[in-house]
């Protein structure tokens, strides 16, 4: 292979690994284990610092669910048409809040990332006291929710839709008595909801 080509091969591999163990919720120590490799050869395999051997991200790629097929498609290019089926998709639930990611771009000038978020009565997301680039919306599937943008409270509920710049602190409590759903859109990729929520309260990052 030619080795420029490599040169950026390599980082790309590194970034994507880095983005499935983020979302997986595991730290490097959990998939080093379970990819029999040491945390510092999977962190320099997530900074593009070393070319990993096949059978090495055959392993890291276990360990963080992920098909190594999966990860050479994503290296070699974006397809025209991307279609995930259930059993591939990205889930997680942690404290009420439960994120089902439907779609991703990370590749390219258009950036963003879908996802499907359930939030149990009673229970809310982190406050994200400082934001994060980028915008959000969203289109309420079923019940009704606060959402709390730089300290306004807006009432949201079935058949709504909802946009607002992320970068203002935000927060979405469900109040009502029935489970809030709705299809999320973040652009750019927004991925601390799938791993930093403490597992003792009833909330999760959005």
């Amino acid at each position: 292979m030619d080795t420029v080509i490599l040169k950026q091969i390599i980082p790309k591999i590194g970034r994507i690994l880095k983005v499935f163990r983020e979302k997986t919720g595991k730290n490097q120590g959990d998939v080093a284990t379970d990819a029999g490799i040491s945390v510092s050869m999977l962190s320099q395999i997530e900074r593009g610092q070393v070319s990993a051997s096949i059978e090495t991200l055959i392993a890291v790629c276990a360990a963080v669910g992920m098909e190594p097929s999966e990860l050479f498609k994503l290296v070699t290019g974006d397809k025209p048409v991307r279609i995930h089926n259930s059993s591939e998709r990205l889930k997680t639930e942690v404290g009420g809040i439960r994120y089902e990611q439907l779609m991703t771009s990370n590749h390219g000038t258009y950036q963003a990332e879908m996802f499907l978020l359930d939030v149990l009565p009673g229970c809310k997301t982190a406050l994200s006291s400082d934001g994060h680039d980028g915008v959000e919306m969203g289109f309420v599937l079923q019940g009704c929710a606060e959402l709390i943008v730089d300290n306004a409270v807006y009432s949201v509920k079935n058949g709504d839709s909802i946009w607002f710049n992320s970068n203002r602190p935000h927060q979405l409590f469900n109040n009502g008595k029935e489970l809030f759903r709705a299809v999320w859109s973040i652009s750019p990729p927004h991925v601390d909801y799938l791993g930093n929520a403490d597992p003792e309260r009833p909330d999760s990052s959005l």
